[in-house]
């Protein structure tokens, strides 16, 4: 009958219903007790920088060119971190290291869209409590990647460091006189996007030989 059938498909709407709610109900308490499983904040990936090394010019043509202003390189902090994470929506990094500046000539070099590489390295050590993720990475997030966009790094035990070397190639067109260009790159977990580690900023400023 029409009664029947209403019924009927009163049931199937009811069903549905609890079928789409039920799985949002079981994934928000599994999220819950993955973030506190016994009531105390789970210990979270950490890591920092121990010491960065001067530039390396790749190249003879580039070791001609090449300059670099190490009086900025180390910890950002105060007002200047605060600015650079909020600049680059990257607050849960908590702390910032800059790896160095490079400081191009303007001129013939310029016109001719010269490339300049050189290698940046660093050593990075976990100071948390527990191992890096093994989908741990350094992934760029901000400016010009100068042709190095991510470096997996996998696991790494608590109290473990890691020498890192990052091959960067600066386009000589892309440098302004005065002005400093600055990239990042941060440390974290590919699996959910958290960072865990300072952001990392490598600068590029042209200037009159």
């Amino acid at each position: 009958s029409a009664d029947g059938e209403a019924v009927e498909d009163e049931a199937k709407e009811q069903a549905k219903e609890e079928t789409m709610v039920e799985p949002q109900h079981i994934e928000a308490e599994t999220e819950k007790n993955v973030q506190s499983a016994d009531g105390e904040a789970l210990p979270r990936p950490s890591a920092c920088v121990l010491r960065c090394e001067p530039f390396t010019a790749a190249t003879e043509a580039a070791q001609a060119v090449l300059f670099e202003d190490d009086s900025v390189r180390g910890a950002i902090a105060g007002d200047k971190l605060q600015a650079l994470l909020h600049g680059l929506s990257a607050a849960a990094a908590g702390a910032a290291f800059c790896l160095g500046r490079a400081a191009l000539p303007m001129g013939a070099a310029a016109a001719e869209d010269a490339s300049v590489p050189f290698s940046v390295s660093f050593v990075l050590q976990n100071d948390g409590a527990v191992a890096w993720p093994t989908s741990a990475a350094l992934v760029h997030i901000a400016g010009d990647d100068f042709g190095f966009p991510m470096l997996e790094l996998g696991p790494l035990g608590a109290g473990e460091a890691a020498q890192l070397v990052m091959d960067l190639t600066v386009r000589s067109r892309n440098v302004r006189h005065g002005l400093v260009a600055r990239s990042a790159w941060a440390l974290l977990d590919t699996a959910n996007g958290e960072i865990f580690g300072p952001v990392l900023t490598v600068e590029v400023v042209g200037f009159s030989p």
